[in-house]
């Protein structure tokens, strides 16, 4: 199965070139400041979150500003790529009436695009950190590591939402609202610190928890991710991807009929 998936990629790179490339550039014309949002987005969240809880509520601390963006950033990458997951197959309906083309390649492909528009904005959180008066350490090296295991887990949840997305059209809406919950159930606007020690354990049942936390260690804290979290997660994630794929290659001619 993954040997085969693989085949398939290494078959179609060109096109998984082209295609990242056309939808980049497609999404980022739509607006004026294109991939820009991505950074305005977190920004306006936090400015707002920052007068609320800081101002009006007197609460969060100083460093609040800095919890809250290195939240919002990964939560835009994860919700983004969810999003855009649930109609990776059912938006080619034009190219899977013509010629065939192993689904796998239109749902990496809205993942890699989400990823470029991820570095981009990631290279500005490390601006806004450096500029806050964060210091650095040796373990913010991790965070290429952290970030590919948090891309791979996306790959076979988006997987599922694909598949549901070509037979379910309301999957994409019903996103939105899972996202938001998300922003939530998850440590974005505190952290785990403020959290009743009973209720950690829940949280970590969201697997985004283990992320946000990873790249708060690393980046402000200074430590090391959260190593086994994290190895267990891939050890899901590649649980999910096999049963994923294995569910593509199953409705491999259902989609274009549906579609």
């Amino acid at each position: 199965m993954f040997i085969d998936t693989i085949k398939a990629i290494k078959t179609n790179k060109d096109l998984i070139y082209h295609l990242t490339t056309s939808d980049f550039k497609a999404n980022t014309s739509r607006t004026y400041f294109g991939f820009l949002w991505w950074v305005l987005d977190p920004i306006f969240y936090m400015a707002v979150f920052y007068f609320l809880v800081v101002l009006i509520l007197d609460r969060g601390g100083p460093n609040y500003p800095v919890i809250i963006f290195t939240g919002l950033i990964p939560l835009k990458f994860v919700t983004a790529s969810l999003v855009d997951g649930t109609n990776a197959i059912s938006s080619k309906g034009n190219i899977l009436q013509q010629v065939y083309v192993p689904k796998i390649i239109f749902i990496i492909v809205r993942l890699l695009v989400n990823c470029i528009k991820y570095i981009i904005s990631v290279v500005m959180l490390f601006l806004f950190l450096f500029i806050y008066g964060i210091d650095f350490t040796w373990n913010a090296l991790y965070f290429p590591l952290v970030f590919l295991i948090n891309a791979f887990c996306l790959l076979g949840v988006m997987i599922f939402l694909a598949h549901l997305g070509v037979f379910i059209k309301d999957v994409k809406n019903m996103m939105q609202y899972i996202s938001r919950v998300l922003m939530y159930l998850s440590p974005v606007l505190f952290e785990l610190s403020d959290v009743p020690k009973s209720l950690v354990p829940y949280l970590y049942l969201n697997p985004f928890t283990t992320f946000l936390e990873s790249y708060r260690d690393i980046l402000i804290y200074g430590r090391p991710p959260e190593f086994l979290p994290l190895f267990i997660l891939t050890i899901v994630s590649v649980l999910v991807l096999y049963l994923g794929l294995r569910l593509l290659n199953k409705n491999e001619k259902e989609y274009a009929k549906v579609i």
